[in-house]
């Protein structure tokens, strides 16, 4: 309007944690403490205490929503396919 072109800006939208299985945004948690579901390819995932690939040790906050999913050591996912 008023002759001046608009600049819209791209907002970037947090849809959840990314599933390990197929990399989309649609990792939900279930009724389970610490076990998740993808709604996008159905995987089911259970939240570990020691990382696959580094074998660090870590504390699980299970009934937290704001549960770290990465290993704190190597960065990798703590989820294990069930």
């Amino acid at each position: 309007m008023d002759g001046e072109p608009e600049t819209q800006q791209r907002t970037s939208v947090d849809l959840g944690p990314q599933c390990p299985s197929c990399g989309e945004p649609w990792l939900r948690p279930t009724n389970l403490p610490g076990r998740y579901r993808c709604v996008y390819c159905l995987h089911r995932f259970e939240l570990t205490s020691v990382c696959p690939n580094c074998g660090e040790h870590s504390t699980i906050v299970r009934m937290s929503s704001t549960a770290i999913l990465k290993c704190n050591n190597c960065g990798d996912s703590m989820l294990q396919a069930v």
